[in-house]
């Protein structure tokens, strides 16, 4: 048997046992998650903010342990630190070649681990999960990072850079504006665009800790509430949930510019669509492309150019998970020792935020 961490209704979360996972396919990995984090949709998940309700096995964000192997998942071996990708993608369909794994023709639209869409894949707050496609989901972490740093490179990390840097190589030194309101995907966003040489970012939230964290990251903090336009900027991401913060984003965005909105939206909501019209703005919603930007995304922590560990709010053990997930702070990690180690993988004296 084994455990798994389960949401059954906003802020009520425990510990089930399960059957041990096994290798149902050649190219099958079962892994251990040792570094765990909260996705910004986790957490609004917990709060009671979304649709979605229980139970299900939560956690979609992780850096694990390899336990045991398919004969076809290649390249990797047992005992070693991976990132494992939030969605289900097999990897060869005509999307997954297209670098669209989070839309996989394999499988029903939407599947992913962390919740029961498209089948029951397991969260990553459990002693082991069973992972598709080994060799399409999961990267070796990188020698000398801290896992602890990198659980969010499932998910939240990646998206950052996809937000905002093949958008700045194609206008370089271009003005961004981030609005920020629910966790870390904006200040993400707002890290990976100072990275890539924008000629300024703009961090607009209300919350002082994440605007403190912005700052800490390089961008310019702007501490308000949504306006009706803060500027033209050729790049506007909104993160932040909000039908307001998204009409500001879009009115902040210069002519033929590019606005990413990111906070998802449970419902319809209006939209300035003749204002839109006239700018000719470029518009994208949708879910991170999480696998395919890996590599890019990690480029930018290994050199230090981006320091996820300054957006991390704490961490924990993993076994306290119930506990800390129940009124999640933003960016919780949970971790715990490897099977192969006495020591628990994040160093203790970790700069958090």
């Amino acid at each position: 048997m084994s455990r798994a961490l389960s949401f059954l209704s906003p802020h009520r979360l425990a510990w089930r046992e399960v059957p041990a996972p096994r290798i149902l396919h050649p190219e099958d990995a079962i892994v251990r998650p040792v570094a765990s984090t909260t996705c910004d949709l986790d957490r609004l998940i917990i709060e009671g903010k979304t649709p979605y309700n229980g139970p299900f096995d939560i956690g979609h964000e992780c850096v694990a342990e390899v336990i045991a192997l398919g004969e076809g998942a290649t390249g990797f071996y047992p005992g070693q630190l991976v990132i494992v990708s939030w969605h289900i993608s097999c990897g060869h369909c005509h999307r997954c070649r297209n670098g669209l794994n989070n839309t996989c023709a394999s499988h029903p639209h939407g599947a992913m681990h962390g919740m029961s869409v498209g089948g029951e894949w397991g969260g990553f707050f459990s002693d082991l999960v069973r992972v598709p496609y080994a060799r399409t989901a999961l990267l070796a972490l990188p020698p000398g990072l801290d896992p602890a740093h990198a659980a969010s490179m499932s998910d939240n990390i990646p998206f950052g850079h996809e937000l905002t840097v093949p958008h700045l190589q194609r206008n370089p030194g271009a003005d961004v504006l981030v609005m920020g309101g629910v966790g870390s995907v904006a200040l993400f966003a707002a890290a990976y665009a100072v990275a890539a040489g924008a000629g300024k970012v703009d961090y607009v939230d209300t919350d002082r800790r994440r605007l403190e964290i912005a700052e800490r990251l390089g961008a310019n903090p702007v501490e308000s509430a949504p306006r009706r336009r803060f500027g033209s900027y050729p790049i506007t991401v909104d993160a932040s949930g909000s039908a307001e913060s998204l009409a500001s984003a879009i009115r902040s965005t210069e002519p033929e510019g590019m606005c990413s909105s990111v906070g998802v939206q449970f419902g319809d909501i209006p939209f300035p669509m003749q204002e839109m019209y006239a700018k000719g703005i470029h518009f994208y919603t949708g879910r991170g492309k999480g696998r395919p930007n890996f590599e890019a995304a990690l480029d930018f922590v290994t050199a230090r150019r981006v320091r996820p560990e300054l957006v991390i709010s704490e961490i924990q053990p993993f076994d306290m998970a119930d506990e800390v997930l129940a009124a999640p702070s933003m960016k919780p990690v949970l971790v715990r020792r490897t099977s192969l180690s006495d020591t628990f993988l994040c160093d203790s004296g970790s700069e958090t935020a």
